[in-house]
């Protein structure tokens, strides 16, 4: 955030808190909690995104593919979806060394229900139909 030592540095060499404003690039308000007595020296906030990212990487490390809406929905996320897109797209390539290699099973041995001994028939695909 600001400096806040620079602001009492500058308040003690008579500077008014209109001018540090404008010389440090901060608002009146952020110098004057600056200036009070018992201000610390740095101040930090985490972002709403710093905050969820535990939540996110526990989500992606059990459903390594959901999409972002849907893991807003279980974290219960409140801020905007671009932040958590961003986050989703810094953390499932780290995520993605530890998922497990999943081969595609041929067509011919996928069949209709738990009983059945029939292979799914496949038919040839048109734009706007199934012909079978």
């Amino acid at each position: 955030m600001h400096d806040r030592q620079a602001f009492r540095d500058a308040h003690q060499g008579g500077d008014s808190i209109r001018r540090i404003s404008r010389s440090k690039g901060a608002s009146r308000n952020a110098v004057r909690r600056g200036l009070r007595p018992g201000a610390r020296d740095s101040y930090y906030r985490p972002s709403a995104s710093e905050e969820a990212e535990p939540a996110v990487t526990d989500t992606l490390a059990d459903y390594p593919h959901m999409s972002v809406a849907d893991i807003a929905l279980l974290i219960d996320w409140r801020m905007s979806r671009r932040q958590l897109s961003d986050l989703v797209a810094r953390l499932r390539p780290q995520r993605a060394a530890e998922w497990p290699t999943i081969e595609a099973r041929p067509l011919n041995s996928i069949t209709i229900g738990n009983l059945s001994t029939k292979p799914l028939r496949a038919g040839k695909m048109k734009i706007g139909e199934l012909i079978l």
